[in-house]
Protein backbone atom coordinates (compact mmCIF):
# COMPACT_ATOMS: atom_id res chain seq x y z
CA UNK A 1 0.00 0.00 0.00
CA UNK A 2 1.22 3.73 -1.08
CA UNK A 3 1.38 6.52 1.51
CA UNK A 4 0.97 8.71 -1.71
CA UNK A 5 -2.09 10.69 -2.05
CA UNK A 6 -3.26 10.39 -5.75
CA UNK A 7 -4.74 13.73 -6.99
CA UNK A 8 -6.41 14.11 -10.45
CA UNK A 9 -5.15 16.92 -12.74
CA UNK A 10 -7.20 20.34 -12.88
CA UNK A 11 -9.39 20.71 -16.20
CA UNK A 12 -10.28 24.29 -17.39
CA UNK A 13 -12.49 25.54 -20.12
CA UNK A 14 -11.31 27.77 -22.98
CA UNK A 15 -12.32 31.43 -22.86
CA UNK A 16 -11.19 34.65 -24.33
CA UNK A 17 -9.51 36.59 -21.78
CA UNK A 18 -8.41 39.10 -24.56
CA UNK A 19 -12.40 40.58 -25.29
CA UNK A 20 -12.85 40.97 -21.82
CA UNK A 21 -9.58 42.32 -21.26
CA UNK A 22 -9.65 45.12 -23.93
CA UNK A 23 -13.39 45.83 -22.73
CA UNK A 24 -12.31 46.96 -19.47
CA UNK A 25 -8.89 48.92 -20.85
CA UNK A 26 -11.16 50.88 -23.01
CA UNK A 27 -13.95 51.40 -20.37
CA UNK A 28 -11.54 51.82 -17.33
CA UNK A 29 -8.26 53.75 -18.64
CA UNK A 30 -7.49 56.28 -20.43
CA UNK A 31 -6.03 54.26 -23.46
CA UNK A 32 -7.10 53.18 -26.88
CA UNK A 33 -7.13 49.51 -26.15
CA UNK A 34 -6.02 48.38 -29.75
CA UNK A 35 -2.25 49.35 -28.03
CA UNK A 36 -2.37 45.94 -26.24
CA UNK A 37 -3.89 44.01 -29.24
CA UNK A 38 -0.86 42.16 -29.80
CA UNK A 39 -0.15 41.73 -25.44
CA UNK A 40 -3.59 40.70 -25.37
CA UNK A 41 -3.44 37.85 -28.17
CA UNK A 42 -0.12 36.43 -26.67
CA UNK A 43 -1.87 36.30 -23.33
CA UNK A 44 -4.33 33.96 -25.10
CA UNK A 45 -1.66 31.81 -26.76
CA UNK A 46 -0.69 31.30 -23.79
CA UNK A 47 -3.61 30.02 -21.80
CA UNK A 48 -4.35 28.52 -24.93
CA UNK A 49 -0.98 26.35 -24.57
CA UNK A 50 -1.20 25.27 -20.90
CA UNK A 51 -4.65 23.93 -21.52
CA UNK A 52 -3.36 20.55 -23.43
CA UNK A 53 0.36 20.05 -21.98
CA UNK A 54 2.05 16.45 -21.58
CA UNK A 55 2.40 15.92 -17.97
CA UNK A 56 6.32 16.81 -18.88
CA UNK A 57 9.08 18.70 -16.69
CA UNK A 58 9.36 20.42 -20.33
CA UNK A 59 5.80 21.81 -19.87
CA UNK A 60 6.66 23.48 -16.92
CA UNK A 61 8.19 26.75 -18.85
CA UNK A 62 4.98 27.61 -20.75
CA UNK A 63 3.32 27.03 -17.10
CA UNK A 64 5.51 28.95 -15.61
CA UNK A 65 5.62 31.93 -18.03
CA UNK A 66 1.78 31.63 -18.18
CA UNK A 67 1.68 32.28 -13.99
CA UNK A 68 3.72 34.82 -14.16
CA UNK A 69 1.77 36.68 -16.46
CA UNK A 70 -1.36 36.44 -14.86
CA UNK A 71 0.60 37.53 -11.39
CA UNK A 72 1.83 41.19 -13.58
CA UNK A 73 -1.83 41.75 -14.87
CA UNK A 74 -3.39 40.50 -11.38
CA UNK A 75 -1.36 43.94 -10.30
CA UNK A 76 -3.03 45.73 -13.05
CA UNK A 77 -6.69 44.26 -13.35
CA UNK A 78 -8.86 43.72 -10.17
CA UNK A 79 -9.48 40.26 -9.97
CA UNK A 80 -12.79 39.53 -10.86
CA UNK A 81 -12.70 41.33 -14.49
CA UNK A 82 -12.56 37.96 -15.92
Amino acid sequence: MSNILAVDFKFTERIALKTTLRDYISYSYDEHPDIYTDDLRILDELRTDCLNLEVHQNALYRLLKYYGQLVFIGSKFPIDVC
